[in-house]
């Protein structure tokens, strides 16, 4: 949606951040409405967010409750995880949905690369392709000029 492309194209490296909120595990994301939440949230607030999104879940995937708590409990497994934290890493695919497809960037996550801040431009497929065969090009000259 023309909402992540705006949203990608906006951000400066300041706003790539590297998060243990969403799950638990560290994520390099773009700053969003629901990472700052989620980073502020207490425990209850946390989880109350999760439940919401898993019941989303739920119905999007048509697993049972009883299939989710399984599936948590596997996950929780051997880790030091939060509830929240299980529920939150199981809706990881609702929550990069709703920003990358639904175009909610409020109310997804966005994983950002490294160079996230630093994208300044979306070139077409054919754009790309020219360009790289250019830059490619450009080598090959330079490297036959050292011969």
């Amino acid at each position: 949606p023309d909402a992540v492309k705006a949203r990608y194209l906006a951000a400066s490296v300041r706003d790539v951040v590297v998060t243990r909120a969403v799950d638990g595990l560290p994520h390099r994301m773009l700053r969003t409405d629901l990472v700052g939440e989620l980073e502020d949230a207490g425990r209850a607030r946390a989880l109350f967010h999760a439940v919401r999104r898993a019941a989303g879940f739920r119905k999007l995937s048509g697993l049972t409750w009883r299939q989710m708590v399984r599936d948590g409990l596997a996950l929780k497994h051997g880790k030091e995880l939060s509830w929240s934290q299980v529920l939150l890493a199981a809706n990881t695919p609702m929550l990069l949905r709703s920003a990358m497809v639904d175009g909610r960037t409020d109310l997804g996550v966005m994983a950002a690369g490294q160079v996230a801040g630093v994208i300044d431009d979306l070139p077409s497929c054919a754009e790309l392709v020219e360009r790289i065969m250019k830059e490619a090009d450009g080598v090959r000259e330079r490297l036959t000029a050292v011969r």
